[in-house]
């Protein structure tokens, strides 16, 4: 196996049995301090050993991209979202999560979408198929669109890793990651969760209209619900905006941008990214390919000395430091490429 005995990545220490039963016990809001410290150390366990299955995805997905621009990378789920989708989604087992690992393959156009899916998809691999969610062809009311391909991680050659570990790949135009990245720029600054379906009808109809606008950019359907002609569209636009001013919010945000400490190091391969909400400031910890074990261990110290909603904490691994504000600019609050294709919008009509 590829990089398993020069690296130390973290295995499952738990069986199937009482990894389920801590997706079920960390719904309760009555546990004892101690309880959920046992709760959740199966849980970061369960979720660190992913790293490996993660890492040969990624690495294909990387040498698929080969040198083009395009943004590939890998991240561990954030343990709020893990018990924020356990509670959101009752019938959701620990055990069948399928986003605990996940990649982005941002690319520039539909067709390449679809035709680097297929091309992972048919290449020589062992990793089993489990599911396909098309959010292009069917987007979601939210407006979020993406194709996400699910794979259950399988070698032949070890054992070790076998265990029903599932990684996501979402694979994504550069526009429709725009709209992604202002939805969780949104989020960090209202803390409304509008990624999750919450949040007011107003803003969360705002974002639908613009994804519709994107999607008709891109000769897509629409959001389900929203007007299929452009014209229409953006008069609704312009009215909520108006009303409401949330194009100023996020101007507003924009020019806040946070201040980065820790930026002036050679690219890595792993980063925690450590979002203080309250003072405007990221701090960046960078790990090299070798220290993923020790990352994992920090990033579950980190989680639990540092916690939602004042602070915002993922791991990740890209290829390179301008990648990572590129996979990931609502860390670095660079949302002013999805402000100016609005704002190019509104003044259509």
């Amino acid at each position: 196996m590829y990089g398993l005995n020069r690296q130390r990545w973290k295995q499952v220490e738990y069986s199937r049995s009482r990894i389920i039963k801590a997706g079920k016990k960390i719904k309760n809001t009555n546990l004892t301090s101690e309880e959920l410290e046992e709760e959740t150390r199966v849980i970061n366990n369960w979720r660190a050993a992913h790293a490996y299955p993660l890492h040969v995805i990624y690495m294909h997905l990387r040498r698929m991209a080969d040198g083009k621009n395009i943004v590939v990378a890998e991240r561990l789920k954030r343990l709020e979202s893990i018990i924020d989708k356990l509670k959101r989604e009752p019938s959701m087992s620990l055990w069948t999560m399928q986003d605990l690992g996940g990649c982005r393959f941002i690319v520039s156009s539909i067709s390449e979408v679809y035709d680097y899916a297929e091309k992972y998809d048919s290449s020589r691999k062992r990793h089993i198929f489990k599911n396909k969610y098309d959010y292009i062809n069917f987007p979601k009311p939210s407006g979020y669109r993406s194709l996400h391909m699910v794979y259950e991680y399988r070698s032949d050659s070890v054992d070790t890793y076998n265990k029903n570990m599932l990684i996501e790949i979402q694979y994504r135009t550069h526009l429709q990651h725009l709209w992604a990245t202002a939805i969780e720029t949104m989020d960090l600054f209202t803390k409304m969760a509008i990624k999750s379906g919450k949040g007011t009808d107003e803003i969360k109809r705002f974002f639908a209209i613009i994804s519709s606008l994107f999607a008709l950019k891109e000769k897509q359907p629409v959001v389900p619900g929203t007007s299929s002609s452009k014209t229409e569209l953006i008069k609704e636009l312009r009215q909520i905006n108006d009303r409401y001013h949330f194009l100023d919010f996020l101007h507003a945000i924009h020019a806040t941008a946070f201040t980065q400490e820790n930026t002036k190091f050679k690219d890595r391969a792993y980063y925690i990214l450590i979002l203080n909400n309250n003072q405007h400031n990221l701090r960046i910890l960078p790990f090299s390919p070798l220290q993923v074990e020790r990352a994992n261990k920090i990033y579950s110290q980190i989680e639990k000395e540092y916690k939602a909603p004042d602070y915002n904490t993922v791991l990740v691994r890209v290829e390179s430091f301008q990648k990572l504000k590129s996979a990931y600019p609502n860390y670095f609050i660079d949302i002013g490429e999805f402000l100016s294709i609005v704002q190019k919008f509104i003044k259509e009509v």
